[in-house]
């Protein structure tokens, strides 16, 4: 074996979480619910996905397509190359608009706000 560890997209298990295909990429080989990770997010044409919230700290980069976040209440447009931070507790979805493309973000998590300051993590500002 190498010393490269890589994930392919045909290999990866895609299990279906508040209504996305959701593909977990770390922790490295997990299946399951962990305190830190990351994962990818694909909403599909004209899909919006459960409302929720947890306990982590959530982070999304829109990788591909446009669409819309509710978070707490508020929503907002976006597309790709926005990047988003959902405080922990915070109750949050995404809709994809889109008829044809699919909405694909990458999703970050942490107990602890990643590096972010801990006002916007948690408080209602805008832009998070």
């Amino acid at each position: 074996m190498s010393g490269i560890q890589i994930q392919r997209r045909h290999e990866a298990v895609t299990e279906d979480e508040y209504g996305c295909a959701f593909r977990r990429i770390l922790p490295w080989g997990s299946n399951g619910p962990s305190d830190t990770g990351m994962g990818v997010c694909t909403v599909a044409p004209g899909a919006v996905t459960t409302p929720h919230s947890h306990e982590d700290h959530e982070q999304f980069y829109v990788v591909r397509g446009s669409g819309r976040v509710e978070v707490d209440g508020t929503r907002t447009d976006i597309a790709a190359g926005d990047a988003l931070v959902v405080g922990s507790h915070r109750t949050h979805h995404f809709e994809n608009g889109s008829d044809t493309e699919e909405l694909e973000l990458v999703s970050v998590w942490s107990l602890g706000p990643l590096g972010g300051k801990p006002e916007l993590a948690g408080g209602p500002e805008e832009g998070r």
